[in-house]
């Protein structure tokens, strides 16, 4: 099941977009904040994903701790072994 870029929905509403699977989790964008779904609450559902039951206050730490790993900057070191900088 390809699961990142597809719109999720709950209840038969989009609530957002499946971003990144972290760990056990998928990843939502919803507006601006992201939230943590365990990926055993995610079903395919036509062209998107629906989502079940789920603790929504543990997707919210979950959420924000992909967030704050996720956002660290890169060193120049880091993007070198990638290729960029100076040749």
């Amino acid at each position: 099941m390809d699961l990142i870029c597809r719109f999720v929905f709950m209840n038969g509403k989009e609530i957002g977009e499946s971003i990144d699977v972290y760990g056990d989790h998928l990843i939502i964008k919803s507006s601006d904040k992201f939230f943590g779904v365990p990926l055993s609450a995610v079903k395919e559902d036509g062209d998107g994903l629906a989502l079940e039951e789920f603790d929504e206050e543990k997707a919210k730490e979950i959420g924000e701790k992909w967030m704050v790993e996720k956002s660290k900057p890169v060193s120049l070191e880091e993007l070198e072994k990638y290729g960029f900088g100076e040749e």
